[in-house]
This record gives structure tokens, C-alpha cells and sequence, in this order.
């Protein structure tokens, strides 16, 4: 039997625990009432099924397609991911030059240029035709002549690669086995090859987050990360995604390792402590600070 809850529009379906992640945000700590008005606000404009701009509680102007998380926690607590922009704001500043691979419409490319500034630079990077229209149109909307938006996706050398999209969770668009049919096919590059050609060597920051893709992007991002000495990586990893690749979070950990770097998670202050055993989840990947 079908229950109720089932034929609920999804935004209303997912409004119980996008709320319960509402609640442990900054955002709603400082202005709880403003924060759930935001979220109530966005939720009911999915409910039209078309294009929603709202703006964020930074003032930062979003276009976006509805049931898109990363979108609705940037509306609604002005960070996809609180406790690593709490990271990114003491690692970064004016004149960094900060990597977004798999940027979706911009949860991180459009904080990190305002970051970064008029000195700084940010490349961002996302496959699908779709939602790099609205990514592109967000860095236009907010004035941000630092970014460079780049409709292409990033795996060990150019070629031709098919996109998975699924409007029930733009948020989960990948790249496709061969077992997925409803398709697009885009251009593929190594990060190493499209930094090269936008003038740039050394990077200070760079966002991976690809669902499981990520062992392809970092073989295509080695000559980039052997020469950012101070660079810091984040990579979102779950085994179920890289598997679906025949890839294990092991090779990608190995891989990073072989470059020198070591794998860290978060505290709650925005702090770093090294991890060692099984890496799940949010991952930031850095050098030991010379001796």
C-alpha cells in the first residue's frame, strides 16, 4: 500500500531532516526564527517545480533548480558545509587561488570569490549542461570577475565522458556506468591541462566533489598538487560512489598519500585533527608544516 507520506511533493518529503540540519547550523543558533523563515520560504517556492532564486543570508544572489540540497543549505544557512567554511575562512584570504571541481550552481565557487577577492581566483568546474547554466548565471548575477566557470568534466586526460542527472536529486549528477542510459555527453579534461591553459600552476584550495570520481580527477590533478606545496584538498568520499567506478577509497588515500599528503577531519571550531584507519565522508588532505 502506498503510504502518505510517499505522495508528498519531495520538497515536503525531505523538509524533516533538511530542518533537523538546519537546527545544528550557525545560522540558526545566531537567528533561529530568521533561519527556519529562510527555510520554510525556499521550500515552498520548490513546490512550483521551476527555477527558484532566493538570496542568501550573505545577500549573495542564487538561481537554482528545486531539490537541489547544496542549493536550499546555501539559501537558507549561507554554507553547504558549515564547520569547513568555518576551516576555509581561517585558511584562506585575499589572493588565494581556490579550485571547485564539481561546483554544482555555485555553493562553494560563489563564497570563496568573495573570499579571496579581487586578487584572488576561482576555477570552477561542473559537467552538466544544465546546472553549469545556472552556476554561470549566479557568477554573472554577483558581479564576481574573479571566477572563471568552466562547462567541462575533470578525470585523468580530455576525452568524451556521459553524464548521469536526475532531477529528483541534482545534487547526485555523476558520471555514468555503463548501465545508465538517460544521458549527456560532455568534454573531459585533467584539471592539470584546463589550469595550465588559464595561466596557473600552484593552488591553495581544491574542492572535490565528484560522487565517486575522484581517483580519475586527482591522476589528472598530480603535476597541480606537486607544485601547490601549501595546498589543502577536500574530498567528500563514500565507498558507495567510488565503487560504482570499481574504485576503492583506499587507491584514492594511497594516491594522496604517495603526494605527501595526510588526511584530516574537523572539530567544531573549524580546527583540524589528523585521522587515521577508515576514511569516510568529508576528508581534508594536507601537508605536514615544514620542520
Amino acid at each position: 500500500m502506498t503510504s502518505l507520506r510517499t505522495l508528498l511533493p519531495a520538497p515536503l518529503r525531505a523538509l524533516r531532516w533538511r530542518l533537523a540540519w538546519v537546527r545544528q547550523t550557525p545560522a540558526y543558533a545566531e537567528a533561529p526564527l530568521a533561519t527556519l523563515g529562510r527555510a520554510l520560504r525556499f521550500t515552498l517556492a520548490e513546490l512550483g517545480g521551476g527555477e527558484i532564486t532566493a538570496r542568501t543570508k550573505d545577500g549573495l544572489v542564487l538561481a537554482t533548480m528545486p531539490n537541489n540540497f547544496s542549493s536550499f543549505a546555501m539559501a537558507v544557512a549561507g554554507a553547504r558545509d558549515p564547520l569547513i567554511w568555518a576551516f576555509i575562512r581561517r585558511r584562506l584570504g585575499p589572493g588565494a587561488v581556490v579550485v571547485d571541481a564539481g561546483a554544482n550552481v555555485g555553493a562553494y565557487t560563489l563564497p570563496a570569490a568573495r573570499l579571496v577577492g579581487p586578487a584572488g581566483r576561482v576555477i570552477a568546474f561542473e559537467a552538466h549542461p544544465a546546472t553549469f547554466g545556472f552556476l554561470a548565471r549566479n557568477v554573472a548575477a554577483n558581479g564576481l570577475a574573479n571566477v572563471t566557470a568552466l562547462n567541462l568534466a575533470l578525470g585523468a586526460g580530455p576525452g568524451r565522458v556521459a553524464m548521469a542527472f536526475s532531477p529528483a536529486n541534482p545534487g547526485e549528477t555523476h558520471v555514468a556506468t555503463a548501465a545508465e542510459t538517460r544521458t549527456t555527453e560532455v568534454a573531459m579534461v585533467a584539471l592539470d591541462d584546463a589550469l595550465e591553459g588559464q595561466g596557473l600552476g600552484a593552488v591553495d584550495y581544491l574542492k572535490i566533489d565528484v560522487e565517486g570520481f575522484e581517483l580519475p580527477v586527482l591522476r589528472g590533478a598530480a603535476r597541480t598538487i606537486a607544485a601547490s606545496p601549501g595546498i589543502v584538498i577536500q574530498t567528500e568520499l563514500q565507498p558507495r560512489h567510488a565503487g560504482r567506478y570499481g574504485h576503492r577509497i583506499e587507491d584514492i588515500a594511497a594516491l594522496l598519500r604517495g603526494l605527501g599528503l595526510d588526511p584530516h577531519g574537523l572539530r567544531p571550531d573549524g580546527g583540524t585533527v589528523r585521522l587515521e584507519g577508515t576514511l569516510r565522508g568529508d576528508v581534508l588532505w594536507m601537508r605536514p608544516p615544514a620542520p
